[in-house]
């Protein structure tokens, strides 16, 4: 498990949030956790693809193979709910991609004082988009927030001192993905 301690202007996010990533015969498997409540997002269900997960708490994962594009954007609520979107560019959708269709599998779970969220993707969901996964590039963030509204951002690629973006698929490095 990797722990994000600190938000994008380096201000210390207690509890940090924990991710993993574990590769397995034939699928990828996300993992993601953080000992404090959370807020989802209104009417998303554990295993279901829900839209705009991103303005409620939500770990983000971002993929890409040896080139910068295209890359993959995975959001995970803490409930289980999932969301995923394929780009040529940042934000630019790639075409022909119906993430909605990936068969994938996710559960989570959500309580008073923490959760815990595992999405299961299919190799074969990354490898269509011509990856060699002995060379995929990741990053793991979140979105935290806030009990006024307000939201904190964490990653593994931050740029302290600029504006939050996780969407820079040539910061990202190689991921070291557990067997």
């Amino acid at each position: 498990m990797q722990w994000l301690a600190y938000d994008w202007d380096g201000t210390a996010v207690q509890p940090p949030v924990g991710f993993s990533m574990q590769m397995g015969a034939d699928e990828l498997v996300l993992c993601a956790q953080r000992a404090a409540a959370a807020q989802v997002r209104p009417g998303s269900r554990s295993g279901e693809f829900t839209p705009l997960l991103w303005k409620y708490d939500v770990a983000e994962f971002f993929l890409r193979g040896k080139g910068v594009k295209p890359y993959m954007e995975i959001n995970l609520a803490p409930n289980g709910a999932w969301w995923a979107a394929v780009f040529d560019e940042p934000r630019v959708d790639h075409p022909g991609f119906d993430a909605a269709s990936m068969p994938v599998r996710s559960f989570g779970r959500s309580e008073s004082s923490q959760w815990a969220a595992e999405l299961h993707l299919p190799l074969a969901a990354l490898e269509t988009l011509g990856w060699e996964l002995s060379e995929l590039h990741a990053c793991a963030s979140a979105v935290l927030r806030q009990a006024d509204g307000s939201y904190r951002y964490t990653s593994t690629s931050m740029r302290p001192g600029e504006k939050p973006d996780f969407h820079r698929p040539w910061d990202w490095a190689l991921a070291q993905i557990q067997a």
